[in-house]
C-alpha cells in the first residue's frame, strides 16, 4: 500500500459544534446525555427552524467554537499512531451560510494553524476523496458508511449520536486500537 492519507473531520470530532449551537440559543446541553440522533435540534421547544440556526452560525460563531473534550487527544493520537504529517488532511462540510468557510478557517488558524494549508471545505460528497490508501475519521454514521462504500477507509469516532454510543466514554482508546489496526 502506498502513502495513506488521512481525511479528518471537524464538527463532532475535533470542534464542538453541537455544544455552540445549544450555546447560541440558550438551550441546555451535556455531552453526557445529548440525544442520540445527530439532529439534536428537532428535539428542541419551542422548535428552532434550520434557517434560525443556519443564520446563527456567522464567522465569530465558527471562530469562537470551543475544541471537542478530546479533540485535542484525537489529534495527537493519530500524530502518534500514524506517520502522516504529509497526508493528513482536514475535511469539512460548510452550512448553507457562506460564512461557515471563512469562520472554520478562523478557528484552524487559531487552534492548529500548522493544519490550514491542509483545510479542505466543500459541501461535495466526502466519497470523492475516497480509496484504496485514503481513510475518513468521522462521528456521523453515515459518512463514514459511504466513504466505505466509495472505497476508502472509515473510523467512526464514538460519540452519543451515532452508533458507537456506548463507546463514547472511552473515545480515545477506540482511536487508538483502530489506528492500529490501518
Amino acid at each position: 500500500m502506498g502513502h495513506m492519507k488521512i481525511f479528518l473531520d471537524l464538527d463532532g470530532v475535533l470542534v464542538d459544534f453541537v455544544g455552540g449551537i445549544h450555546r447560541a440559543f440558550g438551550k441546555e446541553y451535556s455531552y453526557n446525555s445529548a440525544p442520540i440522533k445527530w439532529n439534536f435540534f428537532e428535539h428542541w421547544s419551542p422548535k428552532v427552524h434550520s434557517c434560525d440556526i443556519n443564520r446563527a452560525c456567522t464567522v465569530d460563531f465558527w471562530a469562537n467554537l470551543d475544541w471537542m473534550c478530546d479533540g485535542r487527544e484525537i489529534l495527537r493520537k493519530i500524530d502518534e499512531e500514524l506517520d502522516v504529517s504529509d497526508d493528513l488532511f482536514l475535511l469539512t462540510c460548510p452550512m448553507h451560510n457562506p460564512q461557515s468557510w471563512t469562520g472554520k478557517r478562523l478557528w484552524v488558524e487559531r487552534h492548529i494553524p500548522h493544519l490550514v494549508d491542509r483545510l479542505i471545505v466543500t459541501p461535495a460528497f466526502k466519497g470523492i476523496f475516497a480509496s484504496d490508501n485514503a481513510v475518513l475519521i468521522d462521528d456521523k454514521d453515515e459518512n463514514i458508511a459511504k466513504f466505505v462504500e466509495a472505497g476508502g477507509r472509515g473510523i467512526l469516532v464514538p460519540r452519543p449520536w451515532n452508533e458507537l454510543r456506548g463507546w463514547a466514554g472511552r473515545t480515545l482508546e477506540v482511536m487508538r486500537n483502530s489506528l492500529g489496526e490501518l
